[in-house]
Order: C-alpha cells, then sequence, then structure tokens
C-alpha cells in the first residue's frame, strides 16, 4: 500500500480543519465593532439600495430576522444586529431605554457607512425604536415596516378593561416579567423600562413614544398577527382596542397600510417570512414610483 508523504498528511488536515472552523462559524454572519468600548455584533450583507435596517423585539437577536434578510440580500443592502447586552453583543452600562437605543442604532450605522435614507424593519419593542429614530433623524428614513408592533396603550387599556380581581392578576404577570430567572443582564436591562408602569398606566419607553409624532411623508406597513398564542379570556377585546389603533394611523399618515394575518403568533418573521418579505418589497417599489 501506497503511504502519503507527510506534506500532504499535513494539508490534507489543514483542510479538513479549515472545513470545520467554517461550519462551526455557519451560523453567524456578522462580525464585531466598538461603541463606546464594548463589542457589538453587525451582519451586513448584500448590496443595493435603499439598505434594510431590521430591528428585533424586546430581548431578541438578529436571528429572528434571518428567514428574511437572507432573501433580501439578493437585491439590497442588509443591517441587522445584536442590540447591546444581547446576543453576541457585549452590554453597555447605560439607561436602556428605546431612544437610547435608537441613538446606538444610529451610531452604529454611521460607523460602518451605510448610505440613507434606510427602510427600517421592526417587531414588537423594535417598533418603539422605529418611531424614535424616524423621530431623531426623519432625513434618513425612507419608509417603516412594523412587524406585530408594540403600542403604548396596551398596558393601560388592559387594565381599563379587566375586572378589579383580573386587574391584580394582570399586574402581576407583568411584575413577573422583571423577576423571571434565566434571564440575561441584557434581557433584564430591556426589560425594566417596559414594565415599569407608573400609575397612570404607562412604562418609560411608553411615555417615551406616546410624546412621537408618526412620520406622515413616508410609507408605513404595519402587519398585526391575528392568531392567539395563549389563552385570554380578554383577547377580543384587545384585538379590536389594538386594531383601531393602528387604523387610526392612516389618518396621520395617508401612506399607511394594516395588514392582518392568521397565520402566525407574535412572531410573524418566523411564522411567515414570506410575507414579511412581501411587504418590504412592496414598500420599496411604492417608494421608487
Amino acid at each position: 500500500m501506497k503511504i502519503k508523504s507527510i506534506s500532504t498528511i499535513i494539508v490534507s488536515l489543514f483542510v479538513i480543519l479549515g472545513l470545520a472552523s467554517w461550519i462551526s462559524l455557519g451560523e453567524e454572519d456578522g462580525y464585531f465593532v466598538y461603541l463606546r468600548g464594548k463589542k457589538q455584533y453587525v451582519v451586513i450583507q448584500g448590496q443595493g439600495e435603499p439598505t434594510i435596517v431590521f430591528i428585533s423585539g424586546k430581548g431578541r437577536t438578529h436571528k429572528d430576522f434571518r428567514k428574511v434578510y437572507s432573501k433580501l440580500k439578493k437585491t439590497n443592502t442588509i443591517f441587522a444586529y445584536d442590540r447591546a447586552g444581547l446576543g453576541n453583543s457585549e452590554l453597555i452600562r447605560n439607561n436602556r431605554t428605546v431612544d437610547t437605543m435608537a441613538y446606538e442604532l444610529h451610531e452604529l450605522l454611521v460607523k460602518e457607512k451605510l448610505k440613507p435614507p434606510f427602510v427600517l424593519v421592526g417587531q414588537s419593542m423594535g417598533g418603539y425604536i422605529m418611531r424614535c429614530f424616524a423621530n431623531l433623524y426623519p432625513e434618513k428614513v425612507s419608509g417603516m415596516v412594523f412587524v406585530e408592533p408594540a403600542h403604548e396603550y396596551e398596558f393601560k387599556h388592559g387594565i381599563e378593561i379587566r375586572s378589579d380581581s383580573d386587574k391584580v392578576v394582570f399586574r402581576d404577570e407583568f411584575k413577573s416579567y422583571l423577576k423571571a430567572e434565566g434571564r440575561t443582564k441584557g434581557q433584564q436591562a430591556e426589560s425594566k423600562h417596559n414594565f415599569d408602569f407608573d400609575s397612570t398606566g404607562f412604562s418609560s419607553n411608553q411615555r417615551i413614544v406616546k410624546e412621537i409624532p408618526l412620520p406622515s411623508t413616508i410609507p408605513v406597513t404595519v402587519l398585526i398577527a391575528r392568531k392567539v398564542d395563549a389563552e385570554n379570556d380578554y383577547i377580543d377585546k384587545e384585538m379590536e382596542f389594538r386594531l383601531t389603533y393602528f387604523e387610526k394611523w392612516k389618518s396621520l399618515n395617508p401612506q399607511t397600510k394594516i395588514i392582518s394575518t392568521f397565520k402566525s403568533g407574535h412572531f410573524i418573521e418566523l411564522d411567515q417570512p414570506s410575507l414579511v418579505i412581501q411587504e418590504i418589497e412592496e414598500l420599496i417599489r411604492k417608494n421608487k414610483n
């Protein structure tokens, strides 16, 4: 039997090790940049304008939107990231409110020299960050796609429609989010300002966005999930209020489009990525026309 030379064996080992490294990193598709001395994880792929910026929900990472941006990077530049303290990003020791997160997002986009105006796509609390960003940098936003967004009257309305005994249970449920075990410091820091409700029924983040006007000159799309994720005796009233709230956006911005889906729960980007892709593409076509 012919024995391979030492050099051939070494080359083969390097190839195998190289493949092993590539496989182990296969799930990660971004890199680190520094913000205030802390490593922040960003994903920038594709080419073409406009750049589409993805903003995940509370405590979530860029991976929630991977199925969406993997398709859109074929036609556009995409930017996704892990906010400070989440996923691969290090925690920045500051007040983790949604306006702070909007400032940080802007810093990352500037650092990476991405050209505005951007199409913003945000899920749940990501919608709050989008609204702050568009208010702070209106000339840098050309469109917004809200995916199952949070809104500032959720807790207040939830309290108002419940019986006295259910009010107590409702409040305790939200308080429990602040004491949940197994959450990272970053997740806890984001939860703090979402659930610190005052006597009027608003959290710190809700008070911030409540004062921000909706952009009136750019296309806005809102995707609302109608599939019930959990048992809730008040879901019909809550959904009716939710739909009415977002329908009012049409009077503030005639370019607002509302879409309901009965095929998804809260994470439409995971359950129906094709729907999210379709609506982003349509919004971009509106802008070009």
